[in-house]
């Protein structure tokens, strides 16, 4: 069964909009919107496994220029 998480994104100043255009690209996001409060912008993702999420939050997410910090939430049903 797939995994699908929120993940919560804090950007460097001025660097909103090319984080998000760049987390919208990466395989397995389904959607990404910019948002007021903690966080800069929100992430929607689907994965095979929960290894898979680690793997694309540290190895993907957590390498575009101008990613500050993360959160994940998993979605539970």
């Amino acid at each position: 069964m797939a995994v699908q998480a929120y993940v919560f994104i804090r950007v460097l100043k001025g660097n909103a909009n090319a984080v998000l255009r760049a987390v919208s690209r990466i395989k397995n996001v389904k959607s990404a919107r910019m948002v007021t409060g903690r966080y800069d912008i929100v992430a929607f993702v689907e994965v095979e496994s929960l290894e898979d999420l680690g793997k694309l939050v540290a190895s993907r997410i957590h390498r575009v220029r101008g990613v500050q910090s993360t959160e994940t939430a998993v979605v539970t049903t």
